[in-house]
């Protein structure tokens, strides 16, 4: 039986969880192993600690370690986390990510040797070097030294010499003589100036002196759980006051209080981490004052715009992926709301950071780890490494169990072990919503110029 089988009926409340607390959506796949995953290590945990205790009934472990994993169980899901960023979990202290990056092999042209072509996180630039990596057409690259004339060309045979430029200025047909594959320059250039001979050569003749190369390596990325900890402690007098006065359980909150300042903690550490690595851009700057004339739906309808020119700046820069969620300050929800294509959520509920809805299919976090205005822009897939970073838990929330001392005083301890990497920044950007008057001479955004305010 696999883990997903072994936990399948916790994996169960784990998505009614996420379900409440997401407008219904369905914990993919992904997260449910994720969650299994830290479910078996909370288990072999507890196991063997259960193995060294001599001091606790055998229906205590169990009722005990039962707790544990129901906790685990709705801790984990409720994690904005898992929506933000990799989820990622250790079979030990320590893990290692490996993926595959495929490099040139050769140089050729403005193509170098180890120019990262593709891998998990984007593609490597395409450029009209790399377009002509595997063609017949070749600019190659010469630096001048004073005295040298002779430019032996490097891919062979020669067919045709298109051009030769120095310094950015193209040679006249009677500046070089071409033979073979040498190009001769009728003046030496100037040392350090840069020379660029373009050239095709002849790449179906046999045998070939030489091929382009793709290369594959092995990368990785090494992982290390750190401890968060935390302890709760009252009086046993105090417990049974709440309890015969209140009708409240004060252990049972204290549990509840302690294990969402751990979740709290990492919540806020992810958004932190993920906020501090967005690249800003000046034109994902946007004014919410309205424009005379102008309503304040019509006028929100233009952040639209700046959600995609975000969108289209990951694109940019991976050329494989686009935004699938934002982190948002609270002071940019009301502009949202007003705004065409926004699904708000059903949350019930609301502590600290939470899911508040959809924007034309990017969901939205609001997190007070945010700046005033400020919001970012990522993506997050499915697996294991198209992500801006991984959150790698080893273990969820674990209680310690519950002592009393002879003064009366009740303590419980609770602690989490994990790790928090960057992995992909290219998949992040930052921007901002300002209120700003135009009389101020500020322009907030391209969209407002229109207006001619």
């Amino acid at each position: 039986m696999n883990i997903m089988e072994a936990y399948a009926k916790k994996l169960s409340i784990s998505e009614k969880v996420y379900q409440k607390e997401h407008g219904g959506r369905a914990l993919s796949d992904t997260k449910k192993m994720a969650i299994a995953r830290v479910l078996a290590n909370t288990s072999e945990f507890l196991n063997e600690a259960f193995e060294t205790s001599v001091g606790t009934q055998l229906a205590n472990m169990k009722t005990f370690k039962k707790f544990c994993l129901d906790l685990t169980t709705v801790a984990l899901p409720n994690l904005i986390a898992n929506d933000l960023v990799i989820v990622f979990p250790l079979k030990s202290r320590t893990g290692y990510i490996q993926y595959l990056q495929f490099t040139a092999g050769s140089n050729k042209g403005g193509v170098a040797q180890g120019d990262v072509f593709n891998d998990v996180f984007r593609l490597g630039q395409m450029n009209d070097d790399r377009m002509n990596y595997t063609a017949a057409a070749v600019v190659e690259n010469f630096t001048g030294d004073g005295e040298t004339v002779a430019l032996d060309m490097t891919w062979t045979p020669v067919v045709a010499v298109a051009k030769v430029v120095v310094d950015g200025a193209e040679l006249p047909a009677d500046g070089y003589t071409v033979d073979g594959n040498t190009v001769t320059l009728a003046q030496a250039p100037a040392a350090e100036a840069v020379i660029k001979v373009a050239y095709t050569y002849d790449n179906v003749i046999i045998p070939q002196n030489d091929l382009p190369i793709l290369n594959a390596h092995m990368e990785g990325i090494e992982l290390a759980a750190k401890a968060r900890r935390i302890a709760v402690y009252y009086s046993q007098m105090a417990a049974f006051q709440a309890k015969t006065e209140m009708g409240i359980d004060l252990g049972e909150i204290l549990a509840t209080q302690a294990c969402a300042e751990l979740s709290y903690e990492i919540d806020t550490e992810v958004v932190k981490l993920l906020a501090d690595n967005a690249v800003a851009h000046d034109d994902l700057t946007w004014n919410k004052r309205c424009p005379v004339g102008v309503g304040k739906r019509d006028h929100y309808a233009g952040f639209a715009e700046v959600v995609e020119l975000g969108s289209q700046h990951i694109y940019d820069a991976t050329q494989k992926h686009a935004a699938n969620y934002m982190i948002a300050s609270s002071a940019i929800k009301p502009v949202l709301a007003l705004m065409e294509g926004w699904k708000a959520a059903s949350t019930s509920k609301i502590n600290g950071p939470y899911f508040a809805g959809e924007l034309n299919g990017i969901k939205v976090f609001v997190s007070p780890a945010i700046a005033a205005g400020e919001f970012v822009l990522g993506y997050n897939g499915d697996d294991m490494v198209t992500s801006a970073a991984v959150y790698a838990p080893y273990m969820a929330i674990i209680p310690t169990q519950l002592l009393g001392f002879a003064d009366g005083s009740m303590s419980q301890g609770f602690s989490t072990l994990y790790d928090l990497k960057m992995l992909n920044p290219y998949l992040l950007v930052k921007g901002k919503v300002v209120d700003q008057d135009f009389v101020s001479g500020i322009i907030a955004h391209p969209a407002n110029e229109a207006t001619g305010d």
